[in-house]
This record gives C-alpha cells, sequence and structure tokens, in this order.
C-alpha cells in the first residue's frame, strides 16, 4: 500500500515539474533582473523548436 501511495505522489510531483518546465521554457522573461541562458535541455519543452 504504502508502495503504490509513493508511486502516485512521486507521477504527481513530475507531472507537476514538467508543467513548470514547459511555462518557463515558454516564457520571455525572468522575474530577476539578470536573465541567465538557458541550458540546451530545456529546448525540448518548448513549443516552437
Amino acid at each position: 500500500m504504502k508502495n503504490k501511495v509513493s508511486k502516485l505522489v512521486a507521477k504527481g510531483v513530475v507531472s507537476v515539474l514538467n508543467t513548470f518546465l514547459r511555462v518557463d521554457a515558454n516564457s520571455a522573461s525572468c522575474c530577476i533582473i539578470y536573465q541567465p541562458k538557458a541550458p540546451k535541455e530545456l529546448e525540448r519543452f518548448r513549443r516552437k523548436k
């Protein structure tokens, strides 16, 4: 039972993080003054390639 719950929680966390990455990869601004260069791995989450 405990293993099933932890797998369900892990899937939820992955889903939330993937959503955050997609939003961040498609946004043009940053909430800090200096906007660092995006890593190449982030390109796979972009809508426009």
